[in-house]
């Protein structure tokens, strides 16, 4: 079997917190094809009328857009989570056998049945609206980002590129951070590029398959550089 070849480089993006809206915009592309054919064949799903499934679906954006508000506004670590999660079951096994109990199971499962569902203009209004931000941060990300080389890292800016620096490899740490649960989840971490001999410290924030890329970028220095992964730190 032949040796598999290296990559001649490594590019490094740091995107801003509202790259997390993409679970949103998935969502609402979905919500948009789906809420296109209930108003053209009124499809009936699960045996419920389109009405109700249109209700539902506008309940599963709604969660979704705040899950995604809650990753760009909320740090939180994976035993915090596990705690709230705790006490969310706890909460919810007394109210279940709590006198109220038994109205909060009848208005949940009767969610579907609230005036709730958002029109298809709405779902093509956000899903523009994300268009415009999304592509503007991807944009950006392609604008300014870190390209390592075998020998040299490269912190490229600006739309032409002749705006950069050059820094040895030689020496060079790489920490990798999972700080946040949920953002790790979504498959994003931190990656901190440190190179002690010229007192240089570059840190990016939110950078898709974090893992996976400095493992790259490990095989492609070789033994000099020096790996750390602090992602399981509580």
């Amino acid at each position: 079997m032949g040796k598999k070849n290296k990559k001649d480089n490594i590019i490094l993006r740091s995107y801003p917190k509202a790259i997390f809206l993409y679970p949103l915009f998935i969502v609402t592309t979905g919500a948009w094809i789906y809420q296109w054919i209930v108003n053209e064949f009124g499809l009936v799903l699960f045996g419920l009328t389109p009405e109700v499934t249109s209700t539902w679906l506008s309940i599963l954006w709604l969660g979704t857009l705040f899950f995604c508000f809650f990753v760009i506004s909320i740090e939180v670590k994976l035993s915090k989570l596990c705690a709230a999660i705790f006490a969310l079951i706890a909460i919810g096994v007394v109210l279940y056998f709590s006198p109220i109990g038994a109205t909060v199971v009848e208005f949940i499962t009767n969610a579907g049945n609230l005036e709730l569902a958002l029109p298809l203009l709405f779902y093509i209004s956000v899903f523009s609206i994300l268009v415009i931000i999304l592509g503007g941060i991807i944009v950006g990300a392609h604008i300014e980002y870190v390209k390592i080389e075998q020998n040299e890292i490269w912190c490229m800016k600006g739309i032409t590129g002749k705006s950069k620096e050059r820094f040895p490899t030689r020496a060079m740490e790489i920490n990798v951070e999972r700080p946040d649960f949920l953002e790790y989840w979504l498959g994003t971490g931190r990656i901190t590029i440190k190179i002690p001999s010229l007192n240089k410290f570059i840190q990016l924030d939110t950078v898709f398959r974090a893992g996976t890329k400095v493992r790259n970028i490990d095989t492609l220095l070789g033994p000099p550089i020096e790996f750390i992964d602090v992602s399981r730190s509580a």
